[in-house]
């Protein structure tokens, strides 16, 4: 993500900063480096579907919860807006390149 410093991505990564400190910026990188980890091992739409799969099963989780912590609606919010960025940055130029490949509807 490139709104966090290259500081703070070695902080997160070497453990310098805990959970606790995160910012959500923070968690969205988290989240986001992830997601583009397992895109990378295996692209195809089955990945991305698995990803979602994992956004959509925090998002039903905490559906159910009465009350949460700022905490976790932070985490939240930074893994739907990271899988957003990666959306948008890897599943759609795949997609347009299955178009390509694969004629349209």
């Amino acid at each position: 993500m490139p709104f966090i410093t290259q500081e703070r991505r070695k902080a997160i990564a070497d453990t310098w900063i805990t959970e606790s400190e995160f910012k959500p910026g923070d968690l969205c990188y988290v989240f986001y480096k992830d997601m583009v980890r397992q895109w990378k091992e295996n692209p195809c739409w089955t990945t991305a579907h698995k990803i979602y799969q994992t956004v959509m099963t925090k998002r039903w989780s905490m559906a159910f919860v009465d009350r949460f912590t700022d905490n976790q609606l932070d985490a939240m919010t930074a893994y739907e807006l990271a899988w957003q960025v990666f959306f948008q940055l890897y599943v759609m130029p795949y997609e347009e390149k299955k178009r390509e490949e694969n004629g349209d509807i």
